[in-house]
């Protein structure tokens, strides 16, 4: 079942970037619905990987996903945290997030 929970939501996500003109380059789940260890009200973390986020700020990048938050939450009734990153972010993983996704990925 969290298999293809995971399935469906990527395909979602796919599906609301395309509308707004976002490609992704990947999807990656992290947190406790990537490891299987769900809790009762836990959320789902996503990274979305995509060029068109190159030389954005967070605000911006925000802005290009506009309601796709609003539409995952409505759609399966499940809290998100969604995190946005360009292709060179994900490839140099500097971050410390990036580089623990870049782990348990």
């Amino acid at each position: 079942m969290a298999e293809k929970l995971l399935v469906d939501i990527e395909q979602t996500l796919r599906e609301l970037c395309a509308e707004r003109a976002v490609p992704l380059e990947s999807v990656r789940f992290f947190g406790s619905h990537a490891t299987g260890t769900t809790q009762v009200g836990s959320d789902v973390d996503v990274l979305l990987i995509s060029p068109a986020f190159e030389g954005k700020d967070i605000f911006q990048r925000a802005g290009m996903a506009r309601g796709i938050h609003r539409s995952l939450v409505k759609r399966f009734n499940l809290p998100f945290d969604i995190v946005f990153c360009s292709v060179t972010e994900w490839r140099q993983a500097g971050s410390p997030l990036l580089q623990e996704i870049r782990l348990s990925a």
